[in-house]
């Protein structure tokens, strides 16, 4: 066996990697090594499945997209048993992860990857094609590249592979209509997407609003799940642009906040309790900017029964009564004399976490009263600031107010 035949069978064998459709390895082709996948025998032996095939096949080849990875199909009178794909040095996702698996932590990695799936796979349901399946398995990437690639389409073998078959090994990646024999959609895609990116964050911690973009993208039921991809990329914006903001929100409160307890306590002593006037408030409410960016763009061009009013301030008086009791508790965590005390590092840190409690808790309660996001931010911005000011009016010397010589003080 001369060098070339050792590279050969090496290549055949040792580094086959498992993909959807099959294995996927690199082999000679006209004197150039190239990658192929060695389609499954429980597929090859389907007629259906190869004409299923050859119709993806043709379409993938007039669909221009970065994430579009295209074939080349080999068969004989038997049926087509192999994919030539299209050159360069390329690899499974799957293969990437187990190589690599910290470069999920690299920075963008994952947004990447999502951005870029979720873009490709809108643009196919233009066209009423759908993935069904994004297992890693099922997904390349070219090495030393991050661009998610995609070779076949699971909407072009619907009719002719059962999925326990085709989907044998990457169920979890599939929704469960799909399984089930169902015909996919859109929110079947959304559920796919879902599952990947859950899939990646399992080396890591997820985010708040991945947690929460994923929690509505695998609900069992389509209905329950994002519509269309478009809707699930708004909703990790949005979520995304609220925790921005709420994380300014709670560094300019504690600048301000550190900068009168500085001011504070480089004041001469007196004999008698001494305030300080707080800061003038700016022009811009820094609480405005808790809301969701789109609360003040709700419609009104639905006229409203008395039946409707009554159910709607029924729900807005249970919001009212169970969130100010638990903003009350929450800020009165973060505007407490011992916290405010301790160091800006450590104030930081804490005041983040209970503003992602107000976050959480205003999702939460809203959607059990029935009411939209924008009303319940609404709501929850006039309680918040109420409390606010009551927090601050209460401050001892540690906030506003300056003790007394004859003042007790036993910290």
């Amino acid at each position: 066996m001369n060098f070339e035949e050792i590279l050969n069978a090496r290549d055949s064998s040792a580094l086959r990697q498992k993909s959807l459709m099959g294995d996927l390895y690199r082999k000679q082709l006209d004197s150039k090594y190239r990658y192929v996948i060695d389609l499954q025998p429980r597929l090859v032996d389907s007629l259906l499945f190869g004409e299923a095939l050859k119709r993806d096949n043709e379409w993938s080849a007039q669909h221009a997209s970065q994430q579009q990875m295209q074939g080349t199909l080999h068969g004989d009178s038997n049926g087509v048993y192999e994919i030539e794909l299209e050159s360069g040095n390329i690899q499974t996702l799957a293969a990437l992860l187990e190589a690599t698996p910290a470069v999920v932590a690299a920075k963008d990695f994952i947004d990447g990857v999502f951005s870029a799936l979720a873009d490709y796979l809108d643009s196919l349901h233009g066209e009423r094609v759908y993935q069904l399946c994004l297992a890693p398995q099922s997904i390349f990437v070219r090495k030393g590249s991050r661009q998610p690639l995609v070779l076949t389409h699971g909407s072009f073998y619907q009719k002719a592979c059962d999925p326990g078959v085709l989907y044998a090994d990457c169920a979890s990646f599939v929704a469960p209509e799909v399984m089930a024999g169902e015909q996919g959609d859109e929110r079947s895609d959304v559920y796919a997407l879902g599952r990947l990116v859950e899939f990646l964050f399992e080396q890591g911690e997820m985010s708040y609003e991945y947690r929460q973009m994923v929690k509505k993208a695998t609900a069992e039921k389509p209905a329950d799940r994002f519509q269309t991809m478009g809707e699930m990329k708004r909703a990790l914006e949005n979520k995304r642009n609220t925790r921005r903001t709420l994380m300014a929100l709670v560094a300019a409160v504690v600048v301000s906040l550190l900068a009168v307890w500085v001011y504070i306590e480089w004041l001469p002593e007196a004999n008698t309790v001494e305030f300080v006037e707080p800061a003038p408030k700016t022009e811009e409410d820094p609480f405005a900017r808790y809301l969701d960016p789109e609360m003040e763009m709700l419609g009104d061009s639905i006229p409203m029964t008395d039946e409707d009013r009554m159910y709607q301030q029924k729900a807005e008086e249970i919001f009212r009564r169970r969130y100010a009791q638990e903003a009350d508790r929450i800020l009165s965590e973060i505007y407490d004399d011992q916290r405010m005390s301790a160091t800006e590092k450590n104030y930081m840190a804490g005041s983040q976490q209970k503003a992602e409690e107000l976050i959480k808790l205003q999702t939460e309660m809203g959607q059990q009263a029935g009411l939209s996001d924008e009303e319940a931010g609404r709501i929850a911005q006039e309680i918040v600031d109420k409390i606010t000011k009551e927090k601050q009016a209460q401050l001892t010397h540690r906030g506003y107010i300056k003790p007394g010589e004859n003042e007790n003080e036993e910290e």
